[in-house]
């Protein structure tokens, strides 16, 4: 796997290639199975413009535009699946970048399978797992990383969670597994303590919308707001009101707030969107008007 930085001549050769593909130049014959492993290759490269614009770019054109055998799919949805967990667990350091866009070609494959349903139960099935697994196991919660470009793993992997939800095979069972992970999410704690900055909290609203269109009752979605309150209540007693709860509090009201509106606008839950609010005025009382909490 290269996470080399360096612009070499391999690096370049394959920068120029997938600029011909994605311009459609007409006369430029594609050897897939030779593409196809550069790419895989380079899928965690830190150079952005290689790994974000041009690799990732290129799968979605080929998944989209049907341009891959069967066989084709199934072996970049194995490789990539190998890659979701390669150094999983590490707080800080460039294998994020593998990880996360590995997430986002599986859910464009995903997405395709949803139409046509071509790959075999098993490999979906097991896509499906690894969509909750990854999100659990992930420790990495960058998102935009300087020099380096999106690692977004939060991000990505929520994209994949929704896309794995939205899966015919998506087995019901694994909605509260799928509502824990998100929740697990919003606690988890960057090495500097600082807040999802980078739209992560919509990205995981997704995953909440995608398990409501699926079936999972407003009440069981009300349950979960509310033991996602009783969570960060959990933190203030333990922590008080230190830089690590008001980290998580960020997250969480963001969340919330996120939510509430996302109902409001699609005029959906009434009574969902009345007991977010009701959580949200609670904790902006705790912080700032605490007499009306007594």
């Amino acid at each position: 796997m290269n996470f080399n930085n360096n612009e070499s001549g391999e690096s370049m050769n394959l920068k120029s290639e997938l600029k011909k593909i994605l311009s459609d130049q007409p006369t430029h014959i594609i050897d897939n199975e030779t593409l196809i492993e550069k790419m895989l290759a380079n899928i965690g490269s830190v150079d952005p413009e290689l790994r974000d614009e041009l690799i990732f770019s290129t799968f979605g054109k080929l998944i989209i535009e049907e341009r891959l055998t069967h066989k084709q799919l199934e072996y970049i949805l194995q490789k990539c699946l190998n890659k979701l967990f390669v150094d999983i667990g590490t707080a800080e350091g460039d294998s994020v970048f593998a990880r996360s866009f590995s997430a986002l070609t599986i859910a464009l494959i995903l997405e395709k399978d949803r139409e046509k349903q071509l790959l075999s139960d098993d490999l979906v099935e097991r896509a499906i797992d690894s969509s909750i697994n990854y999100l659990r196991l992930e420790k990495d919660i960058r998102g935009y990383v300087q020099g380096k470009g999106w690692a977004h793993s939060v991000a990505h992997g929520a994209d994949l969670l929704a896309e794995a939800i939205k899966h015919p095979y998506f087995n019901t069972e694994l909605s509260h597994e799928s509502l824990e992970v998100i929740k697990l999410c919003l606690f988890k704690e960057s090495s500097s303590m600082v807040p999802y900055v980078d739209d992560e909290e919509e990205r995981l609203i997704f995953v909440t919308e995608a398990l409501m269109e699926k079936g999972t009752s407003q009440e069981d979605i009300e349950h979960w707001v509310s033991e996602i309150s009783n969570e960060l209540k959990f933190h203030l007693e333990r922590e008080g009101f230190g830089l690590s709860f008001f980290r998580k509090r960020s997250d969480v009201i963001n969340f919330l707030r996120a939510f509430y509106f996302r109902l409001l606008f699609k005029n959906e839950k009434p009574s969902l969107q009345k007991l977010i609010a009701e959580v949200l005025e609670k904790w902006h009382n705790q912080l700032f008007n605490p007499k009306s909490e007594q």
